[in-house]
């Protein structure tokens, strides 16, 4: 099996978990959740319990934004190089990004949920992970792409 499509399979999974769990979990949610935290995972905002149908929402559509990138790898709106510019090659840059993000989102959705109903007191330090964890990834298919775009400029002037 391909990265790319464990990636996909992973990423599907994810954004079914977070829908999911909203959907099972908004009955028992009280009127007013938490919606913002400070850096040391304290609530420092609250609002109605219906804005916790943002981050699923937010999910999907950075779901349908990252999965829509390889079915053209020609189009002139991506900045890639050259080498870059086949769908496998671009499915595992866009896959792997999206599932570190909807990582991400389902531990703050699990974690936000799980503080309304008081099963915890604040956010775990999980999200500063998987915040090292998307800018790793990012920064290593930067560093692949100035690399390839280094090794296509060689070839051209020789």
């Amino acid at each position: 099996m391909k990265l790319s499509t464990v990636f996909f399979i992973a990423s599907i999974l994810l954004l079914s978990f977070i829908w999911g769990f909203t959907i099972f979990s908004y009955s028992n949610l009280p009127e007013i959740v938490p919606t913002h935290f400070a850096v040391n995972g304290t609530i420092n905002g609250e609002n109605h319990k219906n804005t916790i149908w943002f981050l699923p929402a937010i999910g999907t559509f950075i779901f349908l934004l990252l999965a829509g990138i390889p079915r053209n790898p020609e189009s002139p709106m991506l900045n890639v190089p050259q080498s870059y510019r086949n769908k496998e090659k671009l499915k595992v840059f866009a896959y792997s990004i999206l599932f570190v993000i909807l990582l991400l989102l389902a531990d703050t959705v699990l974690e936000g949920i799980l503080i309304a109903q008081g099963e915890l007191t604040e956010m775990s330090n999980a999200v500063f992970f998987l915040l090292v964890s998307l800018f790793l990834t990012v920064g290593f298919h930067i560093f692949k792409m100035i690399k390839e775009e280094r090794r296509e400029t060689l070839n051209l002037k020789n």
